[in-house]
């Protein structure tokens, strides 16, 4: 509530920023183009002045003037007109457009270049088309937008980053991350930083050649956000607001709690017990199970327990406006997210303010100020453990549950008596757990406590122990998702965000101007989690788990450049630029993380309770330094003859001694063919660019800020003296990893460029790549960090632009992307390929990940399946793995009778290439249509020849996926196909889990209405926008895959499938949303 009354404060102060006084007289009239079309939003500005407004949806302008004034009227791309007012009551006008305006101007590194003088791979994105998307997040408004650029929504969750990759992965060992760069300043972290609606455009450096201005920084591509700044004339107010709902698209992955009952008394009919000796010992026992299965209540699904659906709200207010010699914008925004996992929340608040004005002729200076705070909270357990139990375990008791279980104790109470069962049922056979008096329906797990099983009241939590053997299957004796309710919020994320930078200009002379930055870029992220594991009958939480994390990063920025832009006998368009940089980064973070903590529920956390024996404090302290020089030139000869060339020199104090320092050239040129005089245009063919580049750039991103370094750690002792050991070996000749690329591309125009293609293709060699390399033991480490990787990748880009219909009352614009990419490991120092990668390997969920010369980064390699086994297949077990029947039929690749999931066939073993998470090609499609004050935007992405590896139907006795459901009867011929709940994982190393990530998804649509100009008028406003839009209203997934999102990989640090060489690994990933939206937009 204190934050909506700050809203209301801040915006009465906007409202009454704008109210002065007027005189003189009223000027109405209507601005349409050479066609005759009203032209919306055009500036109609008093010159000298601060007084101005704009025209309507209708092109219609109404301003007071007094005798003698001026009037300036002036749009984007038009010719801009100054008129004398003489005492007239009506002035039309008729604005030209501007030849030289009209070439659309794009951002660069450190400046902007007209876009037919561009020489590289630049892509752009204006920022109305990212407000039309109305997403979150600015990185997932830009998903299929871009040719070149990936961006997958890997987690799901709010708040969580999207993965974004520039062409393809630069890297063995280091990540994809691009530098993002906003209103000239690298920030940290991501595009989170941004509010997506203070974009005024995005641009993508693609090729080196465009990103070496950046250096060591721009390896994995570039991103340019350029925010809204304000305009001459009167003060204009924007308020945009939305709220929606969010489920999961797709259901019933798991199976009903009829189907699991059926599938557990098929599985004893079937032979997985041998009722024979189970009746000999306990009479009764299998007719109790069978009573268990048959008669579980119906319970409400875990799975949609859990996703319960999500809702979102969003509020951003702006106001901007300025005078002849400065201007302003300021934002601020309120966004909160309910996940549709349960118990996921975001919430953020941002704000944003900058200025700049002229200080007389010569200097002009700015400041912006741009910060959040945000709140980030997460599920306690893994959804892969949540969602693989049993699905006739309620999350919660109900009178119903109560009676069965209560009934199915005794049942089995019955059966102890005199029958000697001991492995009865699964969890305590005393049928006692401690329960919390004090909070109703906290069920703190522990040997003995108050209360039994028949003093369960309605809205207990249903663990696992209640049902007894009917639970055969699930691993362990509680109930994660009720856990996870029980402990809420105490897995979670706040981040505090700044960056501050302000510059100070001045004109030398006309052309040459010297520019100073200064800057700081802070982000503290604080992380806490709290863990339930055990506890006694007081409510006591020990054997808990407690891990605290404070992260603060600063990264401090100088910068001057000395620019000169120039257009001679408009013929010769010079810009030079030189200039040096210095940056520090500095690192510094806390973490206290340990067990046994003895913590009653609901009170302050009290550190002092931790058990010292079980606690680990670590403190983290780093710091980094880069200093730089750089310098570009860029001809235009009569927007002919295209020429660039840049030049950075980089010296980053993370290198070896020998090797700090490192430069980065870059040469483009291009051909306007269509401004020579022998070009033939027939009207068809409108524009012919032809264009090459060549770049070098550099990367640290796999490289600590120590690396170069050797570190001590302390050892043991031997006959009571004490010795130190090396941690790392020193290396003071690590250098720089390095990619030198080539780009040759293409602009093609047709019809008055009303549609045009762009057609880019690379080849990229990646150089010096960072990679353990084995060294003799008596160095006190038996390997090395060594530059002695090699990757070569190559693509191909296609971007297509068109203006389909353009008329009065109806416009339909269409742009389409696609993009390829390959890569291949060219060398490996002394090594001919990096050890397999088989994590959990010894629970029997591998994976196999190949990494080698000649292969493409992070292959996963796996054993050959051609169907269900049944009974009748386990004559030879020599061809099974396992010898469980509704399990997976493996190929023996050479015939010598062993199935070998070690080696390769070309090496005498069975495994088989499957392919990798980078998909062969993805793409992107939009349709905008406009007809009188209608809108409709359509935005459409696909990935195509990935594959995931799905562990989660590995798990022991899982229920996700729909496994256990499929398996009934695989191939219809009336023989149940597994024997068991208990899964024997046979499909460990084999392609039976490796499944298709390809999708194809239309991720927005959007239905928008302008109101008509003469209520919005009356009204006071300029303009009203109702619109609705819905995201991922279909998500087409490949036939094979059986999980939530196909998208989702498992990328914590902790799990060792975060990097490039394992990518593509899933396990318990948050499904796709499918997303609904109602939201107003009021300019004023």
């Amino acid at each position: 509530m204190k934050f909506k009354n700050k809203l209301v404060v801040i915006f009465a102060l906007f409202v009454n920023m704008a109210i002065f006084a007027q005189e003189g007289s009223q000027l109405t009239g209507t601005i349409v183009d050479a066609d005759n079309i009203p032209i919306a939003g055009v500036n109609v500005i008093i010159a000298n002045t601060t007084r101005g407004t704009a025209t309507d949806f209708d092109g219609n302008y109404e301003i007071t003037v007094n005798e003698g004034e001026e009037i300036q009227f002036s749009y984007i791309g038009f010719v801009t007109q100054t008129i004398p007012f003489t005492g007239q009551e009506s002035l039309n006008i008729t604005l030209a457009e501007d030849a030289a305006l009209l070439d659309e101007v794009v951002v660069v590194g450190y400046g902007t270049r007209k876009k037919s003088h561009l020489t590289g791979a630049v892509a752009k994105v204006k920022g109305d088309d990212i407000a039309g998307i109305q997403s979150a997040r600015v990185d997932d408004a830009l998903a299929g937008k871009l040719p070149g650029v990936l961006i997958q929504n890997q987690s799901g969750a709010p708040g969580a980053d999207p993965k974004i990759a520039i062409r393809a992965a630069s890297s063995i060992t280091g990540n994809s991350n691009p530098l993002i760069v906003v209103d000239g300043y690298p920030i940290s972290g991501s595009l989170a930083t941004v509010n997506p609606n203070d974009i005024e455009s995005i641009e993508v450096l693609k090729d080196a050649a465009s990103a070496a201005i950046y250096g060591s920084r721009g390896a994995n591509g570039v991103i340019l956000v350029t925010s809204k700044k304000g305009k001459a004339g009167k003060v204009k107010f924007s308020y945009d607001g939305y709220t929606s709902y969010s489920e999961k698209y797709r259901d019933n992955i798991n199976m009903t709690a009829s189907e699991w009952g059926k599938h557990a008394e098929e599985q004893i009919a079937n032979g997985n017990w041998d009722v024979a000796e189970l009746e000999a010992s306990a009479p009764g026992y299998v007719a109790y199970k069978l009573w268990g299965y048959n008669n579980s209540p119906d319970v409400v699904a875990i799975e949609d327990y859990v996703f319960n659906g999500g809702s979102a709200q969003s509020h951003n207010f702006s106001a901007s406006g300025g005078g002849e010699n400065s201007n302003f914008f300021a934002s601020v925004g309120y966004q909160n997210i309910d996940g549709v996992a349960i118990t996921q929340d975001f919430e953020r608040i941002n704000a944003r303010i900058s200025a700049d004005a002229k200080l007389g002729e010569k200097f002009t200076t700015g400041l912006s100020i741009n910060g959040f705070v945000s709140d980030r909270t997460e599920l306690e357990h893994d959804l892969r453990d949540i969602l693989r139990g049993a699905s006739i375990h309620p999350i919660y008791h109900t009178a119903e549950s109560i009676s069965f279980v209560q009934e199915l104790e005794r049942r089995h109470q019955a059966l102890d008596n005199g029958n000697g069962l001991t492995v009865s049922r699964q969890g305590n056979v005393s049928g006692f757990r401690a329960f919390d008096d004090n909070k109703p329906g906290i069920d703190i797990e522990g040997s003995h406590g108050a209360r039994s099983i028949y003093d369960l009241q309605p809205g207990d939590p249903a663990w696992d122990w209640h049902y007894g053997r009917v639970g055969n299957g699930i691993g362990g004796s509680s109930n994660p998702g009720t856990a996870s309710l029980i402990d809420n919020k105490t897995n979670t994320e706040k981040t505090y965000f700044a960056n501050i930078s302000s510059y100070l200009q001045y004109s030398i002379i006309d052309g040459l101007d010297l520019k100073t930055v200064l800057g700081a870029d802070i982000r503290d992220t604080q992380g806490y989690q709290h863990s339930l594991v055990g506890g006694d009958s007081n409510g006591d939480l020990e054997d808990s788990y407690l891990d605290q994390q404070d992260l603060k990063r600063t990264s401090v920025l100088s910068e001057t450049t000395l620019n000169y832009a120039k257009v001679i006998n408009e013929k010769h368009d010079i810009n030079a630029l030189v200039g040096v940089e210095f940056q520090q980064n500095n690192i510094s973070g806390t973490s206290i993380a340990g067990t046994n903590v003895r913590q009653v529920l609901g009170e302050p956390l009290n550190y002092a309770l931790l058990g010292n024996e079980n606690t680990t404090v670590t403190e983290r302290k780093e710091v980094n330094t880069r200093y730089s020089i750089f310098g570009r030139v860029a001809y235009a000869y009569d927007d002919r003859y295209l020429i660039s060339a840049s030049l950075r020199r980089d010296g980053d104090s993370r290198f070896g001694a020998n090797n700090r320092f490192e430069v980065f050239p870059a040469f483009s040129v291009g051909w306007n063919v269509h401004n020579e005089a022998f070009f033939n245009n027939d009207g068809f063919m409108s524009k012919l660019k032809p264009r090459v580049s060549f770049g070098s750039l550099g990367t640290v991103s796999d490289l600590g800020f120590y690396n170069a370094l050797s570190f001590i750690n302390a050892g043991g002792t031997v006959l009571g003296n004490g010795y130190n050991i090396p941690n790392d070996l020193a290396n003071p000749d690590l250098t720089w990893q390095t990619n030198t690329e080539t780009n040759y591309g293409i602009d093609l125009g047709f019809v008055n460029n009303r549609f045009t293609l762009s057609v880019d293709y690379y080849t990229s060699d990646i150089e010096n790549i960072l990679i353990n390399q084995s060294v003799s033991e008596i160095f006190g480490r038996n390997s090395i960090r060594l530059n002695s990787g090699d990757v070569r990748s190559s693509g191909l880009e296609f971007e297509l632009n068109a203006g389909i219909v353009r008329s009065d009352n109806f416009s339909w614009n269409m742009g389409a992307n696609l993009s390829t990419v390959q890569t291949e490991i060219t060398d490996l120092g002394s090594l001919s390929q990096l050890p397999d990668v088989t994590n959990y390997g010894t629970s029997g969920r591998a994976a196999v990940y190949r990494n080698y010369v000649g292969g493409e980064i992070g292959e996963l390699w796996a054993l050959e399946t051609t169907g269900w086994v049944e009974e009748r297949h386990l004559i030879n077990p020599l061809d099974v793995i396992g010898n469980s029947s509704g399990e997976v039929y493996v190929v023996d690749q050479n015939g010598d009778g062993v199935i070998d999931a070690t080696k390769t066939v070309e090496n005498g073993g069975d495994l088989v290439k499957q392919g990798t998470n980078t998909p062969d090609f993805y793409w992107g499609m939009s349709h905008n249509f406009r007809y009188k004050n209608l809108d409709l935007g359509v935005q459409l992405q696909g990935t195509h020849g990935g594959i995931v590896y799905n562990v989660d139907p590995l798990y022991n006795g899982s229920n996700w996926g729909g496994r256990l459901r499929s398996s009934f009867d695989a191939d219809g011929d009336g023989i149940e196909d597994a024997t068991g709940l208990h899964y024997t994982r046979a499909r460990d190393k084999t392609d039976a889990v490796i499944q298709d990530a390809g999708f194809v998804a239309l991720r927005n649509l959007t239905l928008g209405y302008t109101l008509n100009s003469d209520f919005v008028e009356k009204a006071g406003l300029s303009s009203i926008r109702l619109y609705a839009a819905a995201s991922n209203l279909l998500y087409i997934m490949g036939d094979d895959y059986t999980s939530y999102n196909p998208e989702g990989v498992d990328t914590s640090s902790s799990s060792n499938y975060a990097g490039p060489i394992t990518y593509g690994h899933q396990s318990g990933e948050n499904p796709v949303a499918r997303t609904f939206t109602l939201g107003l937009n009021i300019n004023f």
